[in-house]
């Protein structure tokens, strides 16, 4: 009788903590208002199925003051996913590093590379350098959702879709996730893989290849974002992929190519995106082009043609005379099969590098030891 007892006392705990249980994936943006005010942005990902449901989220800014962020957005997404968007300004007290760190009980139950995950924090980072001398300041934002679901020996891609709006350069790298006040996890380990296990420094791509058993796994990437050479921030993506047994296989993208091209020009292409296993394919397109209020000259993508096995796209962008910078803009090319029981996808990006229009007709003179510019006539948008 007394083993009976327990037994059901300990089926009512797993029970309650699966209930308790909600945060899958986050991260923390945050855009310059002026001087040491600063807009964050915290968006978590959580378990629609959990009753717990979170109108606030606990920020502790670095500065030895905490506040409340309220909720202003609650979307409900596929697969029992929830987007929560928190939203908050906040004012430091001057110059300095500052480590703004979101908290909140608890993680999903359950999770493989988490020893009692249910019990264990969720917690996302963003440094912040607030100094004057490097300018204004806002940190690049993750445009794809950290929502895809991997097989046990196919490759699994992830990448944030990172875009920087003041065009600064962005590094990405591993890192371990983290417990309440950003210290890394009693236990953590990477998820076990058959070959490896990295992100791309420069494209941001996080590839496990490949997942050697299935369950929930956390994995967390550091994305620095660099001016100058000089290191000014960070934020990091905390997310979650549910590894499953199945015989499908993910689409293929096609090789896509970098380009460098004036502004003023046109990029107009196609690709076609296939899958062996002859299923209808979905294709999205992420990056900063996409997001231009200008929409003259905002990159579109467009599905031609349609069938099983494949889905071409036509991809277009006006570039524009604004857009010149020193670092090219990053599409990112997702790829998500139709499968029923399970739907798995293909990421790829490429490079576009816009450059400010070369002077036309300028007339130099010589006068002694120097070169004299007569004529420089204005351009217009009909010479390109």
């Amino acid at each position: 009788m007394r083993r009976l007892i327990t037994i059901i006392t300990l089926s009512i705990l797993v029970v309650l903590s699966a209930k308790a249980t909600h945060n899958r994936a986050g991260e923390i943006t945050v855009r310059q208002i002026s001087g040491y005010t600063y807009e964050f942005t915290i968006t978590t990902f959580t378990y629609t199925l959990s009753p717990v449901d979170r109108d606030t989220v606990n920020i502790l800014w670095g500065d030895n003051t905490t506040s409340p962020a309220p909720r202003i957005q609650r979307i409900n997404l596929p697969d029992y996913y929830r987007k929560n968007v928190y939203v908050i300004r906040h004012t430091f007290p001057g110059p300095g590093v500052y480590r703004v760190i979101m908290q909140d009980p608890t993680r999903n139950y359950g999770v493989i590379n988490i020893p009692n995950s249910v019990r264990v924090y969720f917690s996302v980072e963003t440094t912040l350098i607030v100094n004057p001398q490097i300018g204004s300041n806002n940190t690049p934002i993750l445009l794809n959702y950290p929502l895809d679901k991997a097989a046990v020996g196919r490759k699994f891609v992830h990448n944030p879709g990172a875009y920087d709006s003041d065009g600064d350069s962005l590094s990405y790298k591993l890192t371990k996730c983290t417990r309440e006040l950003g210290l890394t996890i009693d236990n953590y380990s990477y998820p076990k893989y058959s070959d490896t296990l990295y992100v791309d420094p420069l494209k941001g791509d996080l590839v496990w290849d490949a997942p050697v058993d299935t369950g929930k796994y956390n994995i967390a990437m550091n994305i620095e974002e660099w001016r100058h050479g000089i290191k000014i921030g960070n934020i990091e993506r905390d997310m979650q992929v549910e590894v499953h047994q199945s015989n499908n296989h993910p689409p293929v993208n096609p090789p896509l190519p970098n380009l460098c091209v004036e502004a003023g020009k046109l990029i107009d292409f196609t690709f076609t995106v296939k899958d062996t296993d002859n299923d209808n394919i979905n294709v999205t397109m992420y990056g900063g082009p996409f997001t231009f209020t200008d929409s003259a000259h905002q990159a579109t993508f467009t599905k031609i043609a349609s069938d099983k096995g494949y889905t071409t796209v036509q991809f277009k962008w006006l570039t524009g005379y604004s857009q010149p910078r020193e670092q090219p803009y990053t599409i990112t090319l997702k790829s998500t099969d139709d499968y029923a029981l399970l739907n798995l996808v293909d990421i790829s990006s490429f490079q576009v590098k816009v450059m400010a229009p070369a002077p036309k007709n300028v007339i130099t003179q010589p006068t002694g030891r120097h070169v004299e510019n007569k004529k420089c006539e204005q351009k217009s948008h009909d010479d390109f």
